[in-house]
């Protein structure tokens, strides 16, 4: 008989204890969860992208005329006023006549566009050429979930990017 109630008072500790297991496990799964969520939401409403630019301009005819490479960032990108900064370093596909053209000053002249997961950011902002900087440049910048392009009103700048946009990726 003692060999009975043992065997019950231990099948009820088993219990206590699986129970205390299983709430415990619960309670931690729950936790990495919402970290998680928290996580995601957090990367979908990020403010800030940067990255880098990696194009080739091509002419008229197709053929490879300029390699635009550089640095860009965009920050406060959920805001009334983001802000747009990048440098675009310019050489001939054979390295000669490189140079640097450095973009700031970005201002929305209208309000973002968003279209499924990409922001277009019309605006205007200054860019440096050779003669000097050029200010209220239309700009236009379309952000995707994980590239960019920019393009540049083609009159005020002498035709410079050959009317294409730069592209670039975000890191």
């Amino acid at each position: 008989m003692n060999f009975y109630k043992n065997f019950l008072n231990r099948k009820g500790s088993f219990r206590k204890i699986t129970l205390m297991f299983g709430f415990t496990t619960l309670f931690l799964a729950a936790i990495a969860l919402s970290t998680n969520i928290y996580s995601i939401i957090q990367a979908q409403q990020t403010d800030t992208k940067t990255g880098i630019f990696n194009h080739t301009q091509t002419d008229s005819t197709g053929n490879a005329s300029w390699i635009n490479s550089g640095n860009w960032s965009i920050v406060a990108l959920n805001s009334s006023n983001p802000s747009f900064s990048a440098t675009i370093e310019m050489s001939k596909p054979n390295g000669s006549a490189g140079h640097e053209h450095e973009i700031s000053n970005f201002n929305l002249t209208e309000t973002p566009i968003v279209e499924g997961e990409t922001i277009n950011l019309n605006g205007t902002s200054t860019i440096t050429m050779r003669d000097g900087p050029v200010t209220n440049l239309t700009t236009i910048i379309a952000v995707y979930n994980e590239s960019v392009d920019v393009y540049f009103d083609p009159e005020k700048i002498d035709n410079h990017f050959e009317n294409q946009s730069i592209s670039g990726i975000q890191q």
